[in-house]
């Protein structure tokens, strides 16, 4: 039996993913510099709105701070939802990546847009927050990073250690549908295609997330199931699937070639029903 890898060696292979990918993402994504996925909810009508659907949703929260809401996002990549977010709510944000290319980008994007006074980005692990952003933050999220955390509780360990009492958590991010094992050989691997593609070392269930949380005070107050609002098969993602296929008797390697299997596999669960994408919000009780 192979043994897993360790949580330092996990982490590492998450910096070195972005690291060496944060370009392209960037570059290739449809969303720019926001490299999360498009998401038409209820009253989106156009691409732009979609690739900041759970930004809204982050803004709805927000709109219940009666004050300069502290905001902090844990595995922030460029950036891109704190200045969504600092453009249109008096915020003072902070955002914490694993990836130095990211950071030394996200400050560059912050200084453009004049914001470097309310929103900083900065190397770190979220496992290992700063001193600093203990107890502070009226909203900590993270969009599409909960899933590459090597150690899930101690994901919520620090998202907790983060806010204030009454602060909120909110995680956008795929979700397994079932704890049970899958029902054929064929969903397995494609489910270990997406683990291994994309270092979802913390694929787990919403209930299995509800408890880790719980341990930590932190109770479920919202849920929304995004995957209805997902774009898939787009002709763009066919053309991927077939490069995947032709691909696969070559054997290829490399973190991006690795990224286009794990995206593919993504698609395959998700129109299965073997993985859902999901808002979840928490509130700290203690």
């Amino acid at each position: 039996m192979t043994s897993q890898p360790d949580t330092a060696t996990r982490r590492d292979r998450v910096r070195r993913y972005y690291d060496r990918n944060a370009a392209a993402f960037e570059r290739l994504g449809q969303g720019g510099a926001s490299i999360h996925r498009a998401v038409w909810g209820p009253g989106v009508e156009t691409r732009e709105a979609a690739f900041h659907h759970v930004d809204e949703l982050l803004l709805d929260i927000l709109s219940n701070v009666d004050r300069r809401a502290d905001v902090v996002d844990l595995g922030c990549g460029l950036g891109a939802s704190l200045l969504y977010l600092a453009e249109r709510a008096d915020l003072s944000g902070d955002g914490i990546t694993l990836s130095p290319v990211q950071a030394a980008r996200a400050a560059e994007l912050i200084a453009r847009a004049g914001a470097a006074d309310r929103v900083r980005v900065r190397e770190g692990d979220y496992l290992a927050l700063p001193d600093d952003l203990a107890g502070q933050a009226d909203l900590t999220f993270s969009i599409e990073a909960f899933l590459h955390s090597p150690d899930a509780d101690g994901y919520f360990r620090e998202a907790a250690r983060s806010l204030r009492p009454g602060g909120r958590l909110a995680i956008c991010d795929d979700f397994l549908a079932s704890k049970s094992p899958p029902a054929s050989a064929r969903a397995a691997r494609r489910l270990e295609e997406f683990r291994d593609g994309w270092h979802a070392s913390s694929l787990i269930t919403v209930n299995q997330v509800r408890t880790l949380a719980a341990g930590h005070g932190l109770t479920l107050v919202r849920d929304i199931d995004l995957t209805p609002y997902l774009e898939l098969r787009r002709t763009r993602d066919r053309w991927i699937s077939a490069l995947v296929a032709a691909g696969r008797p070559l054997r290829l390697s490399g973190e991006y070639w690795q990224s286009l299997v794990g995206g593919d596999a993504l698609q395959w669960v998700l129109l299965h029903d073997l993985v859902e994408y999901r808002f979840l919000e928490f509130e700290r009780i203690r």
